[in-house]
């Protein structure tokens, strides 16, 4: 059997046609055959799969066109010709039929340009995008590189429509505005994930960005959206990959990530990771340490049980609590103050570590269903003694401080998931579900200082130990939560081309609070909350043609608050409703996605016009936009991701009738981000890409008096994979210089890094 061409471009006609011949001599694989030492660079699919037949003697077949515009992972070790082949196609959407002279390549029904599986949405096997009603980014391990991103956040800026909330240079750095409000972060489509660090990228995967609410599967959210983590999982052939890299401002980081069987039921994945890092700005610095151990067993042919966890451990010096407009972005009458300016100084510190254990056992109950019960186990515990800004005094130049501090601070999360999910047919029609019972248990304790210092002058900063002799608030705060759910999804097909979805969760949750102030006679205030809530989502795909389908949906979220009316009545929780309409098109090997919204927020607090000491829940906001994204390879050798996102947003009703109208803190009108790669034919091995990513000025206040300047920021890299093992790259990020301002975690502006340069080694084992 020969390599067929379809629409493939001349030189891989010419190439496939030339090593026609010797696939033709080599023998069939009808028999069972011993593993061999195999080396692949990355490079196109259609190349790996000739030098993968050279060198095990595979007869391979078929349409040489689907290949195109795809790339192979890396292979290097001992594997079957088998497992070698299905490692190179995995993820590409063709797979590959074994017949008595060889193996035939074929498309996977229905999953061209898409994933496999994407569980951000109903936890389905094999899931894809298309089936989705709502705006769904996926992000890879090539987009990870192409970004130099070693954190979520650091991936989550090429987003349409996605802000940072504050600064890059935080512990709150994968906190992200997505279409005006708050998202949240999930793992492997499961429940939350509830760390107060960023996440580091070692062990992940891929990501995930569903764009809107989903309180049904998810429970308790804000409208913005879901950023779900999708871990790397324990392979079935041994790997290991080391990756040192070494940057500007003494950046160090490297990570070790090693899978494969211990027996034949028993795999297992270990991914390491450590990071020291500085900056141009005065005292600042960073230092991580993240393990992440994974085992996987098959305890039967149709039963699975997962093991897995995270630990991080993230310790700051001299986090900036934000700087004043004034001499930043701002006139200020004695001129600019220091680029490198830090309020802070080196005896602030923050520590905040975590650890994350996951237990999934997965049950099929038929080829097409599957029960699961989850258990999640999460403990984040910090300590910090930050400088926070006071205030700017009357001639510009005096900055009035206090210092921010708790000691022994931790939360405690469980987290039980038990649903069933899969595919039926019924009455004619395919019904893809999930229902089941969610219950949560989260108990928190957060003591806080605050203290008065001495203020520091902007233009002649004289730093000093940190004096903790004036204490001026400390308090006790504990906090219990409780919530128990039950949700059920069911998406239907029927006339061939509409899926209609609907879905409904019940949620029950409990709150109560605690607060003691020590320095009022240990004074106690207490706060109880119970609240109920019916969630509902509704959507609708119809598949205009083979490549083209339309959708439509309507979704729902909900967010308890605390507080009381002048009733001593709890406040209702905070509503939100997304509406969005779009269009998917599949342009031969691009993806284009396009979409518009609106969301609108209702019962938000805000204070009681008729007795200022309480609350009443009658806040509302609304934000709205369109989007558009274009991902896929434009030719062979070159990929590229592009977007575009307009996001409008207005406070409709506050506490303050001035700032009705106003648009939302740090959310830009306009956003774009342009990420690619091309690989060079004239030396092989060699690529070169980048990252492009617009962001519109934007208010840095509630009534918009201060704006944060746009930006654009260029980011270039060149990638040389040497050998088969070995990878060389060099990247420099924002190559010109670009001055980029962020909301302080306190008030003001943090000013954020400027150019930077990194190279990194990467071995395969």
């Amino acid at each position: 059997m020969i390599l067929k061409t379809g629409t493939t471009s001349p030189k891989a006609l010419l190439l496939l046609g030339l090593l026609a011949p010797l696939l033709l001599t080599h023998p069939g694989t009808a028999r069972a055959q011993p593993s061999l030492s195999i080396h692949l660079p990355a490079q196109p699919m259609d190349q790996a799969i000739i030098e993968l037949a050279r060198q095990t003697g595979l007869s391979i077949g078929g349409d040489a066109s689907l290949l195109q515009g795809k790339q192979a992972p890396a292979l290097s070790g001992e594997y079957t010709p088998e497992e070698a082949l299905h490692a190179l196609l995995a993820g590409s959407g063709v797979t590959v039929t074994r017949g008595a002279s060889g193996y035939k390549l074929e498309r996977i029904p229905q999953q061209e340009n898409t994933l496999e599986a994407v569980s951000v949405y109903g936890r389905q096997r094999n899931d894809t995008v298309a089936a989705i009603p709502q705006s769904v980014n996926v992000y890879n391990r090539e987009n990870f590189e192409l970004a130099g991103a070693q954190t979520v956040g650091e991936v989550i800026r090429l987003t349409p429509s996605a802000n940072r909330s504050g600064s890059g240079r935080d512990m709150f750095a994968d906190d992200f505005l997505i279409r005006g409000f708050n998202a949240e972060q999930s793992v492997n489509g499961l429940g939350f994930r509830q760390t107060d660090h960023p996440t580091d990228l070692a062990n992940v995967e891929r990501l995930e960005v569903l764009k809107g609410p989903a309180s049904v599967l998810y429970g308790q959210m804000e409208p913005g959206g879901t950023i779900n983590v999708v871990t790397k999982q324990p392979l079935s052939y041994y790997q290991a990959e080391a990756t040192a890299e070494y940057g500007s401002y003494d950046y160090h980081r490297t990570t070790l990530d090693v899978t494969g069987p211990l027996n034949d039921r028993v795999r297992a994945r270990l991914n390491l990771a450590h990071q020291d890092s500085h900056a141009s700005m005065d005292y600042w610095g960073y230092e991580r340490l993240f393990v992440a151990p994974n085992v996987t067993v098959d305890l039967t042919d149709t039963t699975n049980l997962t093991v897995e966890g995270s630990y991080s451990a993230n310790e700051w010096t001299a986090l900036p609590g934000g700087a004043p407009a004034e001499g930043a972005i701002e006139p200020n009458p004695n001129g600019d103050y220091s680029d490198d300016f830090n309020i802070a100084w080196k005896d602030a510190t923050t520590e905040r570590d975590s650890i994350y254990l996951n237990t999934r056992l997965v049950q099929a109950i038929t080829d097409t269903i599957d029960a699961r019960l989850s258990y999640a186990y999460t403990r984040n515990s910090a300590n910090w003694k930050e400088y926070s800004p006071f205030g700017l005094g009357a001639d510009f130049r005096t900055l009035d401080r206090i210092i921010f501090a708790s000691d022994d601070a931790k939360q405690t999360d469980h987290e039980v998931i038990l649903d069933l999910s899969g595919e039926a047919t019924l009455a004619g029609m395919t019904h893809r579900f999930i229902a089941g019972v969610n219950y949560r248990e989260s108990d928190s304790t957060r003591p806080t200082q605050v203290f008065l210092i001495d203020p520091i002058d902007l233009y002649e900063p004289v730093h000093g130990p940190m004096d903790l002799s004036t204490k001026a608030r400390d308090r006790g705060f504990t906090q219990t939560d409780r919530i128990l759910a039950g949700f059920v999804q069911d998406r239907i097909s029927f006339a061939e081309k509409w899926h209609l979805l609907t879905g409904l969760r019940y949620t029950d949750a409990e709150q109560s609070q605690k607060t003691t102030d020590f320095m009022n006679s240990n004074a106690v205030t207490r706060a109880e909350l119970g609240e109920t809530a019916w969630t509902t989502q509704l959507g609708l795909v119809y598949d205009l043609t083979d490549s083209t389908s339309l959708y439509t949906s309507r979704n729902e979220a909900f967010v308890p608050q605390q507080g009381t009316t002048s009733g001593r009545q709890p406040l209702d929780a905070e509503e939100s409703v997304q509406y969005e309409v779009g269009v998917r098109v599949n342009a031969g090997r691009l993806n284009i996605n396009a979409a518009g919204f609106i969301i609108e927020k209702d019962n938000m607090p805000i204070s009681d016009p008729l007795n200022a000491g309480f609350l009443v829940a009658q806040g509302h906001a609304r934000s709205q936009g369109a989007e558009l994204t274009v991902d896929g390879y434009a030719t062979s050798n070159l990929y590229l991701s592009a977007g575009y996102g307009y996001t409008d947003t207005e406070v409709l009703r506050t506490d303050d009738a001035t700032l009705e109208g106003n648009r939302f803190v740090n959310v830009p009108l306009h956003t774009a981000a342009l990420q690619s790669r091309y690989y060079l034919n004239a030396v092989t091995g060699l690529s070169l890409g980048g990252t492009v990513a617009y962001v519109d000025e934007r208010p840095a206040n509630a009534d918009n008096s201060v704006t944060l300047p746009a930006y654009t920021r260029v980011d270039l890299g060149a990638y040389y994979a040497v050998t088969d093992a070995l990878q060389l790259d060099l990247l420099f990020n924002n190559v010109t210089d670009e001055e980029i301002f962020s909301p302080g975690s306190f008030d003001g502006v943090i000013r954020e890094e400027g150019r930077t340069y990194l190279a990194r080694v990467k071995y395969l084992f």
